[in-house]
């Protein structure tokens, strides 16, 4: 909320400079008073929308079954699409908590396609991070729910899963100090 607050203040004081400088008066000064603030944060809130997992720490634990054998433990397991700009988005994100905590293993798991979509991932993530193609798409679609990237956290007895509207950065957080203490 820090950013926010921030440009409202930003965008209130440059309207009393103008406000002082130009000498407005009476309706001009309070229409300009109030637009010049809410427009600059207008602005930034177009450039920088409120995710709906900055404010809660939603996720959902799963107790791990036999489909899920192909979930290896104490991972991150990314399930994602060939050519999903949001998937290689994450990319950019994961790749930074990679650098701070190389120990931590990153697997992008392709749900739907052939080889060529990990050969896409390949080519976009380098050797950052691992690479598989789903062996049940079934299962990781249900998982997915049709929202790719889908963050998924195996572990020995249960799977935590965060769709990309849930993965904040609060979760990953938690993530890098579950993962980078094991």
């Amino acid at each position: 909320m820090l950013p926010y607050v921030f440009f409202l203040i930003l965008g209130l004081l440059f309207s009393l400079l103008v406000v002082w400088r130009l000498k407005f008066k009476g309706h001009v000064r309070v229409l300009f008073l109030i637009s010049v603030p809410l427009v600059s944060l207008s602005l930034y809130f177009a450039f920088y929308p409120i995710y709906q997992g900055d404010f809660s720490h939603e996720k959902k634990s799963l107790n791990r079954d036999y489909t899920m054998n192909e979930f290896k433990e104490n991972r991150l397991i990314v399930l994602s699409l060939p050519g999903c700009s949001y998937c290689l988005e994450s990319m950019e994100r994961l790749k930074i908590m990679k650098q701070r905590h190389p120990e931590i293993i990153i697997e992008y798991k392709v749900c739907h396609g052939d080889s060529s979509g990990i050969q896409w991932f390949q080519n976009k993530g380098k050797g950052d991070f691992v690479y598989s193609l789903a062996k049940d798409v079934e299962m990781t679609s249900k998982l997915a729910q049709g929202v790719y990237p889908t963050y998924v956290l195996s572990e020995q007895s249960k799977v935590t899963v965060w769709s990309i509207e849930q993965f904040s950065v609060v979760a990953m957080d938690d993530l890098e100090e579950l993962l980078s203490n094991k």
